[in-house]
């Protein structure tokens, strides 16, 4: 799925609003091709028929098939969630915080379009070491560099004590996002009666009384215990 160079040279200059939308949909529907045909499998004719546009009109839009299988995740994977549970949340208890974002992942997770593009990107991650290698380039810079940042600013206002923020993102996301892809994603039968709230409140407090101070108290905004 090589563009010519004509079809290069007839893409629309200009990005607004409706040229993003339609490659919304384009990636939409190669997810829901890749998922069933695979990477390899999946033709450029297989899409643009999921899609309902032609096969040429795709060029317009992505330049290979490669581009396209890597904006699947760029676009719907759900890893927004942590931006979301980390706006505005500077002032609350991590525990708290902590709580929401775990609980944010695991609703995203466990929505059938969402599962379908981690397991996506699982399987073929294997295959082909470049979706490996975007997946986990997204994956640090997106929940764990959000979550290091965090923590970075709760240490210096002196509310955690001091750590390695991305050692402690890495770890507390690697619980989250692996019990979510076990229960969700890869479906093992022993995770299907755990109430994922209870896990998420589970995993925000441990990880949190190993953050606190040594007597277990948050430190206020000037470092001081409270």
């Amino acid at each position: 799925m090589t563009p010519t160079r004509e079809q290069r040279d007839s893409r629309p200059r200009t990005r607004g609003p409706q040229f993003e939308e339609r490659r919304r949909q384009i990636a939409l529907a190669a997810a829901r091709v890749f998922a069933t045909k695979g990477f390899a499998g999946a033709t450029n004719r297989d899409i643009a028929a999921e899609a309902g546009i032609s096969a040429g009109l795709i060029y317009w839009y992505y330049n290979s098939k490669e581009e396209l299988f890597t904006a699947i995740f760029d676009q719907f994977a759900p890893f927004y969630v942590v931006r979301d549970a980390l706006e505005t949340a500077d002032a609350l208890p991590v525990e708290e915080v902590l709580q929401r974002l775990a609980n944010g992942l695991f609703r995203a997770i466990g929505q059938p379009e969402y599962a379908a593009i981690l397991r996506l990107g699982l399987t073929e991650a294997i295959r082909f070491p470049d979706v490996a290698g975007h997946v986990g380039h997204m994956i640090a810079r997106h929940p764990i560099g959000g979550l290091a940042a965090y923590f970075e600013r709760q240490i210096a206002a002196g509310r955690i004590r001091p750590v390695d923020p991305w050692l402690a993102a890495q770890a507390f996301l690697g619980s989250v996002l692996g019990y979510a892809l076990r229960k969700h994603v890869v479906g093992h039968d022993d995770l299907q009666e755990v109430d994922d709230a209870e896990m998420a409140a589970t995993l925000a407090g441990l990880f949190t009384r190993g953050l606190l101070a040594g007597d277990g108290t948050e430190g206020g905004p000037d470092g001081t215990d409270r």
